[in-house]
């Protein structure tokens, strides 16, 4: 882990604090180290019924906007809305249409194509647009505020301009008829981080106040919409925008919209119980599945129909997306994976630039994010194209500023924007290779090697003081996100008890931790399949919650962190080992003879090889040792550490060589050979150690290879306790299973046994202090 925790501010609430506030005294110590200390605030803070929302006039050029609306409607003129293809473009237009269609209003809507036009407005769409639609008015949500050619171009058409957006703002704004943005008011104003479908939202509240007084300013039925904008599109969420995200999950939670609750219910939800995480993991992927993968239209049209048959075909519809982009993020970052893998020196270079002609771009950013993770370090994805231009993103690490390093190329570049955590480029790929050497140069000049992210901690707690009745106190203090994080808790002096991989592609971990006294909690940690898990005794920052499982209600600690105790036993320092480099030995058979004759008690570390032809032990056979030779590459840091504290070796032979099998094609068949052998030889008994052994790879991979070949419906596996299991050939009877989970499973497989070969590829070139970790 590489977190900097902050412990809890040193403050304390009043007493008149504690008493307004009542419930547990967490609740108030939170309120004020996050500078809610009065009354008034906190409450308002708390309950939106106490908070005083700002005036929709008090944003600049709304008012206008709000009059020219009047008078188009008036006059039967066609409004165009030109909305963007995120969730919150997506629910920005569905407000609106929905907003001016109550007024009577003729309108259409028009959402651009990701991959054939990215954000923004392009000329040649806007033309044909004003062509087909004929409007007498153009309205935007979510774009528009540097789009100066557009609005120009609009203008020349005898068509209004009109400019709701959120985005920063240009050196000079567009000769539009009104520019709607918060980010014209100041920086800390009430209003200031509102989303687009926040700012569409106070238009259509304004425009109702004047235009229809007798139905008044509020708009509840728009207000679900609002709430899946503000969440998906990370707002900080802060006065207004908290306000009306408070009131947005309250009519999420009982939403009129047929579409809506067909998605609610294919996402398997509780609809009563729907919070900002749900939107955030749940509904927000579901909607921008379309805009990733194909057209944002029919997410519009799912927002806005009556007809139910259509919600559910397009709720179906979004599912499929959604599944076919969890696929191919797997895909494609196995794919990465295999690249790296090929060619380790990749990474060489100060970020980590791959392209691929087959990688779909809508997908890059969030595999990049993954990417960058793995490697702390910059990442680039790109795609390229028959026409000679790559097109892709860009995610930073902590310490760089990867939107600034990107434009600092910009003479090998056809596009690029972006921020300090992201960006979007197109070069040609000719460039790719001047591009890499470039872009690594001066991320490495330019790296601020202080920087770390940081873990704030809101509280530290006992195993004890965990109830389910504190969750619920804490929950007052929801919804969490940008602007109010969810809380941060920590226990000190634990130890790891039992460690489990779950879920479908065997991706997360169940830990059981214990504190001194005997006192256990279950522990989820998501995405934790490549991380170390924590030895001896260590400190644990978690965040809780509640988990409802078959009308069963149990209190769940998510893991956000961890580090070595303080209170540990000071480690001895081991003796120096001495490292024996032969890696690169062109007669490496040779030399594992010279060893055995000079050292027969040498313990010798090799996997993938069929018992009677290794030349060593298999992990679980290994025993101490003063010379210790790794003769295969491990497949990962975790198993070379595990290695390691066996033998406890003062020397150690690298040789470093890759086990027969390494290729994704030839392992599968591999596995699936030793599936009929332990099915025809041993009744179908084994363990998932002896297998991982046999291939020379992890225990999660041969999990995952099973689960594939069952849902394949070739065999049938249980799983016992030890890490046992039978197999036995799947029977007749058995229902076919689902095409999406084998495929979820065949991509999860082939990202493992990649990224298993991007370490041996990294454990042939990396010096040995650092494999072996002698360099602390």
């Amino acid at each position: 882990m590489t977190l900097i925790w902050h412990d809890p501010p040193s403050v304390s609430p009043n007493t008149e604090l504690r008493t307004i506030i009542g419930g547990h005294s967490l609740v108030t110590q939170i309120l004020t180290q996050r500078g809610y200390t009065t009354p008034e605030r906190a409450r308002a803070f708390l309950d939106s019924g106490h908070y005083v929302p700002t005036p929709p006039d008090v944003l600049p050029d709304l008012v206008i906007a709000a009059e020219l609306l009047i008078r188009a409607i008036q006059a039967g003129e066609r409004i165009l809305i030109w909305g963007d293809f995120d969730v919150d473009g997506q629910t920005a237009t569905a407000l609106l249409l929905d907003g001016l269609r109550g007024l009577g209003a003729d309108v259409a809507f028009y959402i651009p194509h990701r991959l054939r036009e990215s954000h923004g407005i392009r000329l040649d769409s806007l033309a044909m647009q004003l062509d087909t639609v004929r409007p007498g008015l153009l309205l935007t949500c979510d774009t528009g505020v540097s789009a100066h050619e557009a609005v120009d171009y609009t203008k020349s058409r005898d068509v209004t301009p009109i400019i709701t957006d959120h985005h920063d703002l240009p050196p000079e704004l567009p000769d539009a008829a009104a520019v709607v943005n918060p980010k014209r008011l100041p920086a800390d104003h009430a209003l200031a981080s509102l989303p687009g479908v926040g700012v569409a939202y106070k238009l259509m509240q304004y425009l109702y106040t004047y235009a229809a007084p007798e139905r008044g300013g509020d708009l509840p039925h728009l207000l679900d919409l609002v709430a899946l904008g503000i969440v998906a599109d990370v707002a900080t969420q802060t006065n207004d925008t908290r306000y009306l995200l408070q009131l947005g999950l309250d009519r999420l939670r009982h939403t009129e919209r047929i579409g809506l609750r067909a998605l609610i219910e294919i996402a398997e939800l509780d609809s009563n119980r729907l919070n900002a995480t749900d939107i955030g993991f749940q509904l927000g992927p579901r909607l921008n599945a379309a805009g990733r993968l194909d057209d944002a239209r029919p997410v519009v049209e799912l927002l806005t129909t009556t007809d139910p048959t259509q919600a559910h075909v397009l709720a179906l519809q979004l599912e499929g997306l959604n599944n076919q982009r969890r696929l191919q993020n797997r895909q494609i970052y196995a794919a990465a994976q295999e690249q790296i893998a090929r060619d380790s020196t990749l990474l060489d270079w100060e970020a980590l630039v791959v392209a691929h002609p087959n990688w779909h771009a809508g997908i890059l950013g969030i595999v990049a994010s993954h990417l960058a993770d793995r490697y702390q370090r910059p990442v680039v994805l790109l795609t390229t194209s028959p026409d000679g231009t790559a097109r892709g993103s860009a995610r930073s690490a902590p310490g760089y500023d990867i939107g600034a390093a990107i434009a600092a190329q910009a003479d090998l570049l056809t596009h690029h924007g972006g921020h300090p955590g992201a960006a979007g480029l197109a070069l040609p790929v000719d460039n790719i290779p001047a591009f890499r050497r470039r872009l690594s140069n001066t991320l490495k000049e330019t790296r601020d090697p202080t920087v770390r992210p940081g873990l704030q901690l809101d509280a530290y707690l006992t195993l004890p003081d965990l109830t389910l009745d504190l969750v619920g106190e804490l929950n007052r203090l929801a919804p969490f996100g940008e602007g109010n994080p969810r809380i941060t808790l920590a226990t000190r002096d634990l130890t790891l008890k039992s460690a489990a991989f779950i879920g479908r592609t065997q991706q997360h971990r169940r830990l059981i931790v214990e504190d001194a006294d005997g006192n256990r909690q279950n522990v989820i940690w998501w995405n934790s399949a490549d991380q170390p898990l924590p030895t001896g005794l260590f400190d644990f920052a978690y965040e809780l919650e509640i988990n409802t499982f078959r009308d069963e209600t149990r209190l769940q600690l998510v893991m956000v962190d961890h580090r070595r105790s303080e209170h540990a036993p000071i480690e001895i320092t081991p003796p120096a080992r001495e490292i024996i480099d032969h890696r690169h030995d062109p007669d490496p058979a040779h030399l594992l003879s010279e060893i055995r004759a000079k050292h027969p008690d040498a313990a010798i570390w090799a996997e993938g090889y069929r018992r009677a032809e290794s030349p060593g032990q298999p992990l679980s056979e290994l025993t101490e040792s003063q010379i210790f030779v790794i003769h295969t590459t491990p497949n990962s840091p975790q198993a070379l550490q595990t290695a390691l504290a066996r033998v406890q070796p003062v020397q150690i032979v690298l040789l470093g060589i890759n086990p027969p099998l390494t290729a994704f094609p030839d392992v599968l068949h591999r596995i699936l050979e030793l599936v009929k052998y332990v099915i025809n030889q041993q009744a179908g008994q084994t363990t998932l150690t002896a297998l991982a052994e046999a291939i020379a790879q992890s225990e999660r991979t041969i999990r995952l290879a099973l689960d594939y070949t069952a849902a394949q419906g070739e065999i049938s596996v249980e799983y016992q306790r030890g890490g046992s299991l039978t197999i036995t050939p799947a029977k007749p009877t058995q229902s076919p299973p689902a095409a999406s989970d084998a495929d979820d499973l065949f991509a999860a497989l082939q990202a493992a046994i990649a990224e298993t070969a991007a370490y041996r590829a990294y454990f042939h070139r990396a010096a040995p202090e650092h494999l072996l970790g002698t360099d602390q």
